[in-house]
């Protein structure tokens, strides 16, 4: 009981330090090329965080019951970020916007449409290399969580490619781009700390460059 608490506590506080506002939105936005936001464009942006990080404490309290995650540190705050960005790109996909009509793009959207081959690339050899190592050191027992955030992974990425266009066409290309780019860093981050040691710092970099790789139109920007 007390872990649950405590759980629910961090939780909570960090539903409250992270909380987005408009400048929240407009300086999402803005890292991510939209120049001069408009106010409903910063409203989509600002319910877009607000999707995920409104279920980070009850990503904290489930967390809390599994037994491999009772010692915290990075795989922990990876699967509660992948979880939250998981979980909101489903509710996207499954409920409609109340008021808002969705519509799908008259183009067919690829994968490579809205998200850099080079993240992807890093990813899937991160992945590799995970199996790798946990079949060669005999480290079975890490193969479940690793094969769920691989699955998380594949699911966030399909969802942002299939969901119908909800909101700004332009803020919206740009948010599934982040929450590809995100999930395959999380992804990268947790694959590195199940290995642990050194690897830890590896995944911190992976998840920090992966997320921040702008691709917006094919354009490439690190």
């Amino acid at each position: 009981m007390y872990d649950v608490l405590m759980s629910a506590g961090i939780g909570l506080v960090l539903l409250v330090v992270l909380w987005p506002t408009q400048s929240t939105g407009r300086r999402l936005l803005r890292s991510w090329k939209v120049s001069d936001p408009t106010p409903a464009q910063v409203d989509d942006a600002v319910r877009y965080l607000k999707r995920r990080r409104l279920l980070y404490p009850l990503l904290f309290v489930g967390l809390s019951f599994v037994p491999f995650a009772s010692g915290r540190g990075l795989g922990s705050l990876a699967a509660i970020v992948l979880g939250g960005t998981l979980l909101a790109e489903l509710i996207a996909l499954a409920l409609p916007r109340e008021g808002r009509q969705r519509s799908a793009s008259l183009a067919p959207r690829g994968l490579f449409d809205i998200a850099s081959q080079y993240v992807l690339g890093a990813y899937a050899v991160v992945v590799l290399f995970g199996l790798v190592w946990f079949v060669v050191n005999l480290q079975i027992t890490q193969l479940p969580v690793f094969v769920v955030s691989v699955a998380a992974v594949a699911t966030v990425i399909w969802a942002a490619v299939a969901r119908p266009v909800d909101g700004d066409e332009e803020v919206d290309r740009v948010l599934r781009t982040r929450s590809v780019h995100v999930s395959a860093g999380i992804g990268a981050a947790m694959i590195c700390a199940l290995i642990g040691g050194g690897y830890l710092f590896l995944g911190v970099f992976a998840w920090v460059m992966m997320a921040n790789t702008n691709v917006v139109s094919k354009k490439i920007a690190w």
